[in-house]
């Protein structure tokens, strides 16, 4: 797989707007503004969508594109193997914010009275979406950054054959 400007802008930005569409449609107008009272909910979308992006580039440039990087140093990266390394790195993301969330879990935000594999087989309701987007990203940046099946145009200055000389 090569390295494309369009698929590290492209890829990140599809989740985001896939979840934000989705609360715009099922919540309606009046889930979005349940998010953020007082606020128009275009503006609420468009909050809740910067915010996401921000996640999701930032997981992208310093987690998803180095970690592709190594292991394409060692093995011929495929859309199976990006996908997984998208699930994975997704669920490395979700490790310390649920690590956060698990410890302020407990009685009156005291200490929690679970173990936290015990907090990661209860908590899947906020957990999904982080392997889901890795999912996501990851194989759209595997699409955008495949070169393209079309032929390229021909060059109209195209130089690479010797002129042809004309007898006199």
């Amino acid at each position: 797989m090569r390295f494309s400007w369009k698929a590290i802008l492209l890829a990140p930005l599809a989740f985001p707007f896939l979840v934000g569409g989705v609360l715009l449609i099922v919540g309606g107008v009046s889930g979005l503004t349940a998010l953020l009272p007082g606020i128009h909910p275009l503006l609420t979308f468009l909050t809740l969508f910067g915010l996401a992006s921000l996640l999701s580039y930032g997981a992208t440039l310093f987690l998803f594109l180095p970690c592709l990087f190594f292991v394409s140093r060692f093995v011929r990266l495929t859309a199976w193997l990006t996908s997984l390394i998208g699930v994975a790195l997704g669920v490395a993301v979700y490790l310390p914010l649920g690590w956060q969330s698990y410890l302020e879990s407990g009685d009156n935000s005291g200490p929690p009275s679970g173990t936290f594999a015990d907090y990661l087989s209860h908590s899947w309701s906020e957990a999904w979406p982080f392997p889901l987007a890795g999912l996501i990203t990851a194989l759209l940046y595997w699409l955008l950054a495949q070169p393209s099946a079309l032929p390229d145009a021909p060059n109209k200055t195209d130089t690479s054959s010797p002129p042809r000389e004309i007898p006199i």
